[in-house]
């Protein structure tokens, strides 16, 4: 019988989660560029133009997919191509083994094997699920 690695999972799971809110592909509306013209307004509001509003509303993130957002940020302090190959890997698009080696090569700089893009993934992976197993252990 075969031992089931939930940890590990549970660690596959976050990342993916991860790579959904930090998608590579997103346009960025979301970070507050103009997504309506004054025309659109206009007709929005009948003609008269709304009173500007006071403030910037945060940028929301998911705190989970921001807690593996800054592990992945630290790994790519000490292992860039890893954390490269993470980012890609999960926030890419495309099959994981063609368009999103591509990606990671472009992220890196230069072209790797499709051996080293697996094994990079392996090294960030157990990185992030390293960080992980620490939190369990001080909570």
């Amino acid at each position: 019988m075969t031992a089931i690695n939930t940890f590990g999972a549970y660690v596959e799971t976050r990342l993916a989660a991860w790579g959904r809110e930090f998608a590579l592909h997103r346009d960025c509306e979301y970070l507050g560029h103009q997504s309506k013209n004054m025309l659109q307004v206009l007709i929005e509001h009948h003609g008269e133009m709304p009173p500007r509003p006071t403030g910037y509303k945060p940028l929301e993130v998911d705190q989970e997919a921001f807690q593996v957002e800054v592990m992945i940020s630290e790994l790519g302090i000490t292992r860039p191509k890893a954390a490269n190959v993470l980012r890609a890997w999960y926030a890419g698009r495309g099959r994981v083994q063609v368009e999103r080696l591509e990606t990671a090569c472009e992220l890196i700089g230069h072209k790797i094997s499709r051996a080293q893009y697996r094994a990079l993934h392996d090294i960030g992976f157990a990185h992030v699920e390293g960080q992980f197993m620490a939190l369990a252990r001080a909570a």
